[in-house]
């Protein structure tokens, strides 16, 4: 089985963009997973009419070269906490033609099932599409309030701390109840809690405490994260074991290289390596 390719949180960087479509036409991986926040960041009212003129120009032309870079590959992508929810539609319209869209489903690749998810617990930030409360257990976020874009215009909105659901706890045992998550590669936004995937500079841990119990209970081989953009340099490792799962953050953070890692899901931890780190 030929390599993958994984990475996130691109943010519209025209460049890694641009070095992305390089490996492709040199290397001919057979799949190219992108773990969220494709978009450049746009808060404001205008943010959503920004990020929509983004991926309905560069990334549909970005898609249309990489098939010609390479004419097998299969390109899965999906949306992260930075992007905002109103332009989903735009990637529901290619799907199946320039990429596969990954958020909340289950994708064949070759006979490897991947599934994805884009949510994250509640952030600093105040673009809130894609945060969720994390598994219903008691936690003090830092910021509870900013605004939700579905429906097409920017609404006001607050989690309450009085009804923690939905949580990403749910989303994660909906997508099992879809696969075998033993033999399923996650594509899920933010890392795992507790890991060298998930530290920020203050060296706090900031994942997912479901994402971490997932993988715990259920042992998928691999979980592929991003969002949290220091962690390798901060932990000093892109990756750690949560039993036998291999537990990967790429990071995008402090290179003008692309920061990816390149793995064949048959040997997942023999032929993990990182684009920039080896």
């Amino acid at each position: 089985m030929s390599e993958w390719l994984f990475t996130s949180d691109l943010h519209g960087q025209t460049s890694l963009y641009e070095q992305l479509v390089a490996v492709v036409a040199a290397h001919h991986p057979r799949a190219v997973l992108i773990g969220g926040d494709l978009c450049p960041h746009a808060g404001g009212a205008d943010g959503p009419r920004h990020q929509r003129l983004f991926l309905e120009g560069f990334l549909v032309e970005f898609a249309r070269r990489m098939r010609e870079a390479s004419s097998g590959l299969e390109l899965l992508l999906m949306m992260g906490n930075d992007d905002w929810a109103a332009n989903d539609d735009v990637l529901a319209r290619h799907d199946g033609d320039l990429w596969r869209a990954l958020h909340d489903r289950v994708l064949d690749v070759d006979g490897v099932r991947v599934a994805g998810l884009s949510w994250v617990p509640i952030t600093p930030f105040g673009i809130k599409d894609w945060e969720r409360w994390d598994d219903g257990a008691d936690e003090s976020p830092v910021r509870l309030d900013g605004f939700v874009s579905r429906g097409g215009s920017l609404t006001p909105h607050r989690f309450d701390p009085a009804r923690r659901s939905p949580t990403i706890a749910d989303a994660l045992e909906s997508l099992a109840a879809r696969t075998l998550p033993k033999e399923t590669v996650f594509v899920l936004h933010s890392p795992p809690h507790g890991t060298r995937c998930d530290m920020i500079g203050a060296q706090a841990h900031v994942g997912s405490r479901a994402i971490r119990s997932f993988a715990d209970r259920h042992q998928p081989p691999l979980v592929l994260s991003g969002h949290i953009h220091e962690s390798p340099r901060v932990s000093s490792s892109y990756r750690d074991m949560i039993g036998r799962t291999v537990a990967v953050n790429p990071g995008q953070f402090g290179s003008s290289r692309l920061c990816g890692v390149w793995f064949d899901p048959a040997r997942v931890d023999e032929t993990l390596r990182h684009t920039v780190y080896g």
